[in-house]
């Protein structure tokens, strides 16, 4: 044996025909492909910290599941919760606007724009001021009824325009303060909304009333039924209007058929209506009306126990003081004395901004007729 190698006879190897040479070329062989590799080491520490990742991104990844899963629970109570039953309806139905994300937007949150907001501002000679179509809420009717009138009515009446899709009230009370309805012919008496509605896209208003139960001798009493419960959508995507005009809305639900009377403006500019005392004091009515749509909206009615402000001179409280003015249009406020003897007429032509304001007299009452003028920006 030699250097490691048995050597049998005639010089052979002992593994047959090859030479020892061969040998030699297989180790070189294997340590050229060895090269640059670096010595294996098993290390424990790396090992559990890299299983502690694994179970942590694992953990994580349940946890996001799991709220997920929760998340799509409650989108789905609280979608439910906009969905009922009705006959009329012949099954399920959504009973409030339903493109929103139920948690990410509050249907309930009032808006919080006022009226007129641009009075005051100042238009430049490139400024690009915006007409926008409008709506105007004229009446809310209920056109059929399944029970006899009268029917002592409370609940809302909402308006979701394009600016914030929040809530701006048309009609609301409380149980406590109902409104007698007597005929089909018969409007809630509204009270809104306190600015201008546009109509960009679609335009929904949303009803919600209730008939309270007055009967004094009945083992029934004291249960309150739904009269209506939906909404109704005055189109406003892809719609072009050539001129200002009168439509009406219908939602059967319930107890009854409710009419909504609209009128939708072209190009409107909002107007805020403010009455004030200046001598003597005022009973009777005040109602508006533009010259193209001439259904007066109900501004003031001392019968229906509207109240003046600071006395004898004083503010009158307005139910809808906003009206929108539609292109080429004039505002009409029209003033009447309860015992109908005297009676006046004012009209306004509209503005992009500014106000206007008239003092006239009314039977032995001094008044100051004040309209400023705004467009409705986004």
């Amino acid at each position: 044996m030699a250097d490691g190698i048995v050597i049998a006879e005639h010089g052979r190897s002992i593994w047959g025909s090859g030479s020892s040479t061969h040998v030699v070329e297989s180790y070189e062989e294997e340590e050229w492909e060895c090269a640059g590799l670096e010595p294996f080491f098993f290390d424990v520490a790396e090992a559990v910290a890299d299983h502690e990742r694994r179970m942590q991104i694992e953990q994580e990844n349940e946890q996001e599941k799991a709220r997920l899963e929760d998340l799509r629970k409650q989108r789905k109570q609280a979608y439910d919760r906009s969905r009922d039953y009705d006959p009329k309806q012949g099954g399920r139905y959504m009973t409030r606007c339903f493109f929103y994300d139920f948690l990410q937007f509050d249907v309930d949150e009032e808006s919080s724009l006022g009226p007129v907001r641009y009075t005051d501002k100042v238009y430049k000679m490139d400024d690009f001021c915006p007409l926008l179509n409008a709506v105007n809420i004229l009446s809310v009717k209920i056109a059929s009824l399944d029970v006899k009138f009268p029917i002592h009515v409370y609940g809302t009446v909402i308006a979701r325009d394009s600016f914030d899709r929040k809530c701006v009230y048309v009609f609301r009370r409380t149980r406590d303060n109902c409104q007698v309805i007597k005929s089909k012919t018969q409007s809630l008496t509204l009270e809104g909304p306190k600015r201008g509605l546009v109509l960009l896209d679609d335009l929904f208003i949303e009803i919600d009333l209730k008939i309270k139960d007055v009967r004094q001798k009945s083992a029934q009493r004291g249960r309150d039924r739904e009269l209506s419960k939906g909404f109704v959508r005055i189109k406003g995507t892809g719609r072009i209007l050539e001129k200002s005009l009168v439509e009406s809305k219908y939602l059967a639900t319930r107890l009854s058929t409710v009419e909504v009377g609209c009128s939708v403006v072209k190009d409107g500019l909002e107007s805020l209506v403010a009455i004030e005392v200046l001598r003597g004091e005022f009973s009777g009515k005040i109602t508006a009306c533009t010259v193209h749509v001439p259904h007066s909206l109900l501004l003031h009615d001392s019968k229906l126990g509207g109240k003046k402000v600071g006395g004898v001179k004083g503010v009158i409280q307005l139910l809808q003081p906003v009206i929108t003015v539609g292109r080429g249009d004039k505002l009409i406020v029209v003033i009447q004395t309860s015992d109908g003897v005297s009676k006046r007429t004012v009209e306004f032509t509209r503005r992009i901004r500014s106000s206007d304001e008239d003092v006239i007299t009314v039977g032995a009452t001094k008044m100051r007729v004040k309209v400023s003028w705004s467009v409705m920006d986004w």
